[in-house]
């Protein structure tokens, strides 16, 4: 059965679906009907609650065979092949709390695929922005892997004293130093985060397969980068996949462990590209 027509299959049957328990539930809240109850209806078991039940044991009956046909079908796969294919992480920074992105790099660091390049680009390159080029020196600096270029300009803005062929030469930096190095940070002129994010797109261009990105304060879960690249191996019509992304816990009463447990879950939105010639244009 062509994939159109079992698509909308899936939508007509999911939407009756909806209206039936729909009209169900109405219908049961107007009569009221009580299947069962105590004297002063201390407890008592209806139509209402009936349906509801029957609704959640259906939705229930349906994410379980949807959870077992999904590992079925990622059975198949073997790690080797997403193993081959390169990937970057771009970190989006601005006037980030110093805690929050350590947490980040750290996270970054951590990530359980081999060769994976990160680039951090901080939209700023004021000396208030500095601390943050710090930070990236302090947690992924110290090695040879390491680069870093602080720039007066950005791919579409001069900056201050720039000249043509200065701003060229800085282009050129840029591109240098993300494709040379495993961590990269690029400081750049404050253009807002499409720029930022820009300066990354651009300075990779065709030299990786695919490009995860995140904000600087995200926390990402060791296995988020080949989970997430298994889903767009196994599916060619997939062309992007989003991670679960979970609140830190700011201003929540809960527990350490509950914090570190939901900040280690986190994964940003993932964009991906299949490169080619267009991204250089």
């Amino acid at each position: 059965m062509p994939v159109q027509l079992t698509t909308a299959l899936r939508v007509v049957g999911t939407s009756l679906f909806a209206l039936a328990v729909l009209g169900g539930i109405l219908a049961a809240y107007v009569t009221g009907y009580q299947f069962i109850h105590t004297e002063k209806h201390y407890l008592s078991f209806g139509l209402y609650g009936a349906i509801l039940g029957l609704h959640l044991l259906i939705q229930s009956l349906f994410a379980f065979l949807e959870h077992r046909r999904m590992r079925r079908a990622g059975r198949p796969l073997k790690l080797a092949s997403p193993l081959r294919r390169s990937v970057a992480l771009c970190i989006a920074a601005y006037q980030e709390d110093p805690d929050y992105l350590r947490k980040c790099l750290r996270s970054a660091q951590r990530i359980a695929f081999p060769d994976l390049k990160v680039v951090m680009v901080v939209d700023g390159n004021r000396q208030e922005d500095a601390y943050m080029l710090d930070i990236f020196h302090e947690v992924l600096g110290g090695t040879e892997q390491a680069g870093f270029f602080v720039w007066r300009s950005n791919f579409h803005e001069a900056g201050e004293g720039e000249t043509e062929a200065s701003l060229q030469e800085g282009m050129d930096r840029v591109r240098d130093v993300v494709r040379t190095s495993t961590f990269s940070c690029i400081m750049q002129k404050w253009g807002g985060k499409r720029e930022v994010m820009y300066t990354a797109f651009k300075a990779l261009g065709d030299s990786v397969d695919y490009i995860q990105v995140c904000d600087s304060d995200t926390v990402l879960d060791p296995a988020c980068t080949i989970e997430m690249l298994r889903v767009l191996e196994e599916d060619p019509q997939v062309g992007g996949v989003g991670g679960d992304v979970q609140p830190s816990g700011k201003g929540m009463a809960v527990e350490d462990d509950q914090v570190q447990a939901a900040q280690g879950r986190a994964a940003e939105a993932w964009s991906v590209h299949h490169c080619n010639s267009s991204r250089e244009q």
